[in-house]
């Protein structure tokens, strides 16, 4: 019995010692259950709540389309319909009856405030200093002159219009009336008033740009109070509900509002993943305590209203309407996601009837948003990715489905970044668990459908998990470098360095004063053959490398079987001289499933491997005149010739060149005439030396004949 466990735990050595220890990446999945987890995706008819869970919303639909792609301001008619300044030449509509109509155009800039004072419109052009009325037919007539070079907001009061705007020198606040205007309030420090409120006894609540400061205005003794200083740049809506008053209060939007481009609607994979915080909704109580409600890093507020018991927020650049309860509920559902228009922003609300309108821009829409609930939803996942190739697996459903709801789950494939036509068709429905027919691909979607034929009664939604495994892909081969004979790298310097001075100057340059080169020691020594690997892995796998020598004739060699580096030096000195190549493969073992490894191989250009020094023949040094000509053969049998010197005195190498001027051959003649005071003694040294840094000398008496 114990020798078999013995044999057992032999076994499991040598199986683990063939497989290697892997580190092996994590499956990828993604779990969809929390609020933060749905921000990417797509949500029509689809309540995301605060808890991650997903429910059918309250009923919205299109109801009309503007040609122009931006809605500045709109104000109720007061009869169901709402006018609308739109497009950056002061057009002006009128949404009655399920329609939108030109209703004229003022000249000037874009008309960001407006309001209805009686049966006319007042209007405030940009840039203009002056207000305009227009009737409803259209007709434009001066109304007033105002000190205001910008009016963001304009409430009625009475007969007369208050205007919240930005002239030369700051934030003013102004009354005007048909043919004349006073100044109420200005905060110089400040860029303009953004946001104007009724505070319901006579005066207003402001908002500012600059520091985004919370001000009231009391009529009593015209008094200006600074009640909030924000950490914001800009407070641009304001809402009093139940002597509460809440605030949107942005970063960065009233510099695009001026513009008058707002940017267009984020795509899939353009979520802003900043952590500096881009807006939020905070609550001033009745004794003047904030608290802030809600916050977004990547949504900005463009409007507030209290609706059905909730404070409705109005948000860009996806043009989500977010709902926070109003009292105690606040408590259990702290907010919600309870819509998505499918424009850039979402700008403004008007109330008609008991419904409610919704502003979107970018495009120019507008939109019912009903108590009722919707009876079908749809929310798009964001985009999943593989690295780089995916096969994507099942996905669980973790859903109540009461009694006439359901929820069905579909997939597509694409590769590219947003969806197209490209894209594979959604599959048919799926249930929880059941294995998508989609091709592989580096990016996917999941869709849920949430339906209800049951009035008020919606499915629930707690969490979708979906699984995929990276299509394993082999290594892609850039090059192998040969770099020149007896440069060697290293992780760390070999005993036997030798000194700068002997190492060839074209190796020289490539060894940084023998220091580092990355994360690599260079050096040099006779003998020494490196290589440098340009490989990369598609799935970012590590890497190693089984290296093979490959001779013109004969056997493969094998240097290494798992070399783990991106370089690699051999000492040729025990292999024969001769051309051959280095055969290097790629394996994404050490981090792949053993199933799914997958190799790739590179083969070098032909390089040499030299060691033998060349052969100096025919030398003789004879007296000439006043000189010594000194004469010899050179020849190699692998490589060609590069270097040749003479040493007259023993101490001072001249560079000589042969008798055809030119280095191109394995053997090279040489008659050189010195002088003969250079000649110290009577001897002469030579030396020659190959391609590959073999050297070869030899000495002569002066006087004595070539030797052959």
């Amino acid at each position: 019995m114990s020798a078999k466990r013995g044999t057992m735990r032999w076994m499991t050595f040598l199986l683990s010692a063939a497989l290697g220890v892997s580190a092996l990446a994590e499956q990828p999945s993604a779990a969809f259950s929390g609020f933060n987890d749905w921000l990417g995706s797509e949500a029509r008819g689809v309540r995301i709540g605060a808890d991650g869970r997903l429910r059918l919303a309250p009923n919205l639909r299109r109801v009309g389309q503007l040609p122009e792609g931006v809605i500045w301001s709109a104000v109720p008619d007061g009869s169901g319909g709402a006018y609308l300044s739109a497009g950056t030449d002061g057009k002006i509509f009128h949404y009655v009856g399920g329609q939108v109509k030109p209703l004229g155009q003022v000249k000037g800039g874009i008309v960001f405030a407006m309001a209805k004072l009686g049966q006319d419109l007042v209007l405030a052009p940009t840039g203009e200093g002056k207000l305009f009325r227009m009737t409803s037919a259209g007709e434009v007539k001066p109304f007033a002159e105002i000190d205001a070079r910008i009016v963001w907001a304009m409430a009625v009061e009475g007969d007369a219009v208050i205007l919240a705007g930005g002239a030369e020198k700051g934030a003013v606040l102004v009354q005007a009336r048909e043919g004349s205007s006073r100044r109420l309030a200005e905060v110089p420090d400040e860029t303009a008033f953004t946001a104007l409120t009724s505070d319901g006894q006579g005066g207003w609540y402001l908002g500012s740009h600059g520091r985004g400061l919370v001000l009231r205005y009391n009529r009593q003794g015209d008094r200006l109070e600074t009640l909030l200083d924000t950490p914001f740049e800009e407070v641009r809506a304001l809402t009093l509900v139940d002597g509460q008053l809440y605030i949107g209060a942005d970063n960065g939007l009233t510099p695009k509002f001026s513009t008058g481009q707002l940017e267009r609607r984020e795509g899939y994979l353009q979520a802003d993943t900043s952590a500096t915080t881009r807006s939020a909704v905070i609550r001033l109580d009745r004794d003047r305590v904030p608290e802030t409600l809600w916050q977004s890093a990547q949504s900005q507020v463009y409007a507030l209203t209290a609706w059905k018991g909730q404070l409705l927020v109005a948000t860009g650049n996806r043009s989500r309407l977010f709902a926070l309860p109003l009292g105690k509920a606040r408590d259990m559902d702290p907010f919600s996601a309870v819509q998505e228009l499918g424009t850039a922003q979402a700008t403004a609300f008007l109330p008609t009837g008991g419904d409610l309108l919704v502003v979107g821009s970018n495009p120019a829409e507008l939109h019912l948003l009903s108590e009722a609930q919707a009876t079908e939803g749809t929310l798009e996942s964001k985009i999943l990715k593989g690295a780089p190739i995916a096969d994507w697996g099942r996905a669980y459903v973790d859903a109540e489905t009461p009694t006439g709801t359901n929820v069905e789950l579909q997939f597509r494939t694409g590769s590219t970044e947003t969806p197209d036509a490209t894209w594979s068709p959604w599959t048919p429905p799926l249930r929880s668990g059941e294995r998508p027919a989609v091709p592989a691909s580096q990016f996917a979607q999941f869709r849920l459908r949430l339906s209800s034929t049951r009035g008020g009664a919606t499915p629930v939604v707690d969490t979708v998990k979906v699984y995929w495994a990276h299509r394993n892909l082999a290594p892609v081969w850039e090059s192998v470098e040969v770099m020149p004979p007896g440069l060697v790298i290293t992780r760390n310097a070999p005993h036997e360095d030798i000194g700068i001075e002997r190492v060839p100057l074209e190796t020289q340059k490539l060894i940084p004063a023998l220091g580092y080169a990355g994360a690599e020691k260079r050096s040099f020594r006779r003998g020494g053959q490196s290589f440098v690997f340009k490989v990369s892995d598609p799935n970012g796998d590590t890497l190693q490398f089984s290296i093979r020598l490959l001779p013109d004739r004969g056997a493969p060699i094998l240097l290494e079987k798992a070399w783990k580096e991106k370089f690699f030096s051999f000492d040729t000195l025990p292999v024969p001289d001769g051309r051959y190549r280095l055969e290097v493969t790629a394996s994404d073992a050490p981090t792949a499933p053993f199933n799914t490894v997958l190799t790739s191989t590179w083969r070098t250009p032909a390089f040499m491997i030299d060691h033998t020094p060349p052969v100096i023949t025919e030398l003789s040094a004879v007296a000439e005149g006043e000189g010594i000509r000194v004469k010899f053969l050179a020849r190699d049998e692998t490589s060609l010739l590069k270097e040749a010197a003479i040493s007259a005195d023993g101490e001072r190498w001249l560079q000589v060149v042969p008798e055809d001027r030119v280095f191109d051959q394995k053997e090279e003649r040489f008659d050189v005439l010195i002088p003969r005071e250079a000649v110290r003694g009577d001897r002469v040294l030579v030396k020659v030396v190959d391609q590959y840094n073999n050297e070869q000398s030899a000495a002569v008496t002066i006087g004595t004949g070539a030797k052959r």
